[in-house]
């Protein structure tokens, strides 16, 4: 029931039953596998100190460091490095955490200015040899592990300096890996760096081919003119500045208009969760455009998985608090029955039940894809939606009259035997399922104004970063249009000291050797590609 419980989202009642689990002793049958569970649940819902501090309370027994982990990374969150690296360090190579633990020590040494440290920890992740004994639990966390690793090593060695070693590390990030995208912009930086600027431009080319809607891939097309500018292929360089600046100043005065309009940022929000689904973008769309290059917390998709999940809990509440009432009105002993042949009171109860569930599910329509309708067009739809949850309500409140006044007439009827003791406690745990239910409502109320926080957030880092790219674009229209200046007076030096510009040479001594009435054509290999099996 804890697993269960988890995968559909109850994070809160899987710990419970987990709790209830561990609570029986490290001899009771699933221990293990509960401890597995509650540590598993706590991780993903982030509640690392309250469950440590419950799991200490249960006096929870740990054979494969899992507690330790537990600790070790609730310390980390908080900050404590060193605490944190004392907890982790209990994590030996038989734990499932082990990996997670090495990198956890890296970057809490990377936060303390330990590089040399950290790049130990990191080394001890990414580079297990042919023939080593296994030293790793594998599962699913080691590869991503292994390729965080790897670009942290990378990274560790670019702010060093060693952009020789910073492209080596980048280079072995595998094809498959979700961090490829980071890898190649990474690379084609430390290209720059190292002054091999052909081979960083065929870099950026291919992560703008491969990755067109990555959040970097606006600084990529920048970092594409500059490396242009690099090579004096000045002309490319000053298209692509111009491109990149109309482009990308219009979004300036949308993304202040996003910061001081909460629909706006609730479309955003929805556009972001389509690119985490791999669903295309439209071009040449400002929110789109907006979405594509703002670098959310990814908290943001956590918080939305849990507002899905609540939302789809939210649909039972109104039939369980049903199935309550209609209970305690059986135990009462009313004469409900009595008219049963003209108004059966479940089928009516669930037939506004089943109107409710419809709304909700408009309103999320409306909520998820109503990002392309106007705001007149919306509106609209949102005033048919409440005309119609009124007209629902007020046909509950006919409903809920027409049952009482049975239920009056039915009030000589003794209760059941037996139904005295009992009737208080449905009643009781009836007001609970409605509690829920507007409990749920509250929470998911929560969980969009926290969802739309973090939106704003990376809107203000997406601005500052922005006014960044712009200068540096506009500084680098300046480098290309001197460099091209410069380029034609070096023409015209070399000109009137009678050379030929080198770039000229090849072509001028060409139309030198053929006369006035000839014309040259460039030799062409001559492959016939049907005569050779498997040519491919």
């Amino acid at each position: 029931l804890g697993l269960a419980l988890s995968r559909g989202g109850g994070v809160s009642s899987a710990r419970r039953y987990f709790a209830r689990a561990l609570a029986r002793g490290p001899r009771a049958p699933f221990y293990e596998a509960a401890l597995r569970g509650y540590v598993d649940v706590c991780l993903s819902a982030h509640v690392l100190p309250e469950c440590a501090a419950e799991l200490d309370r249960l006096g929870a027994e740990d054979e494969h460091q899992e507690i330790a982990y537990l600790r070790g990374r609730a310390a980390f969150d908080a900050g404590q490095e060193g605490e944190a690296e004392d907890e982790l360090k209990q994590v030996t190579p038989e734990s499932r955490f082990y990996s997670s633990a090495l990198y956890l020590r890296g970057v809490a040494r990377v936060k303390r200015g330990d590089f040399h440290g950290a790049e130990d920890a990191f080394c001890a992740i990414a580079d297990v040899k042919d023939g080593d004994t296994l030293r790793f639990y594998i599962d699913g966390r080691y590869y991503a592990l292994r390729d965080l690793a790897r670009l942290a090593l990378g990274r560790l060695a670019h702010e060093e300096g060693r952009y020789d070693d910073a492209f080596y590390h980048y280079f072995l990030i595998p094809q498959d890996s979700k961090k490829l995208p980071e890898a190649l912009f990474e690379a084609a930086w430390s290209s720059l760096q190292r002054k091999d600027y052909d081979l960083g431009a065929r870099l950026v080319a291919e992560f703008l081919k491969e990755f067109p809607h990555s959040p970097k891939a606006s600084e990529a097309r920048l970092l594409l003119a500059t490396l242009e500018v690099k090579t004096c292929r000045f002309d490319d360089a000053l298209k692509g500045f111009d491109s990149f600046l109309k482009e990308n100043e219009p979004l300036a005065g949308e993304i202040d208009r996003a910061l001081a309009d909460p629909e706006l940022r609730q479309a955003l929000a929805l556009r972001l969760l389509a690119r985490d689904q791999q669903t295309e973008v439209q071009p040449g769309d400002k929110e789109g455009r907006l979405a594509e290059m703002l670098d959310v917390d990814q908290r943001f998709f956590r918080l939305q998985a849990l507002a899905h999940g609540l939302a789809e809990e939210a649909l039972d509440a109104g039939h369980v608090t049903q199935e309550w009432a209609l209970l305690s009105a059986r135990i009462a002993g009313t004469k409900v029955q009595a008219i049963s042949s003209t108004l059966d009171a479940g089928a009516l109860r669930e037939q506004t039940r089943a109107l409710g569930v419809e709304l909700d599910r408009a309103r999320r329509e409306l909520r998820e894809r109503g990002a392309r309708a106007t705001s007149e067009e919306r509106a609209a739809l949102e005033q048919s939606l409440s005309g119609l949850a009124a007209r629902r309500r007020a046909l509950e409140a006919a409903l809920d009259r027409a049952l009482g006044q049975t239920h009056a007439q039915g009030a000589e009827v003794e209760p059941p035997q037996g139904a005295g003791a009992l009737l208080p406690m449905v009643r009781a745990d009836a007001d609970h399922a409605v509690r829920l239910s507007e409990r749920t409502a509250q929470l998911t109320a929560e969980l969009d104004k926290a969802s739309g926080e973090l939106v704003r957030k990376a809107l203000v880092d997406l601005r500052g970063r922005l006014d960044d790219l712009l200068r540096r674009a506009r500084l680098g229209k300046i480098d290309a249009v001197v460099g091209s200046k410069r380029n034609l007076e070096k023409q015209i030096e070399d000109l009137a000291a009678g050379r030929f510009p080198p770039e000229m040479y090849g072509r001028l001594h060409i139309e030198g050797l053929i006369g006035d009435d000839e014309e040259y054509w460039p030799p062409e290999p001559e492959i016939w590609l049907d005569e050779y099996e498997n040519y491919k």
